[in-house]
């Protein structure tokens, strides 16, 4: 499946600014260093994964925010980021 998602924040700056739209696809295996959005409490964050380690994953946002990286399971990720060219973006 394909979704679009706009960003509302700013932790992914500067490849990801608030406002844009990314394409997300759902059916692309997790693999570090690649963008995700997941659904975590409820709450649909875009994080990079940082290191795997079986059904874990380390998520950091691009920015120094070491109170916002997070570890989930495989089952809270919704799907792989793939950027818009920026004139498309927001």
């Amino acid at each position: 499946r394909v979704m679009i998602y706009k960003v509302k924040h700013s932790t992914m700056n500067p490849q990801l600014s608030s406002g844009d739209r990314i394409i997300v696809l759902n059916f692309m295996k997790p693999k570090e260093g690649k963008l995700v959005v997941t659904n975590h409490k409820g709450i649909f964050k875009i994080k990079r994964i940082h290191k795997i380690e079986g059904d874990k994953i380390f998520l950091k946002g691009d920015n120094e925010h070491p109170d916002k990286d997070m570890f989930i399971t495989k089952s809270e990720i919704v799907g792989r980021v793939f950027t818009l060219p920026k004139f498309f973006r927001s």
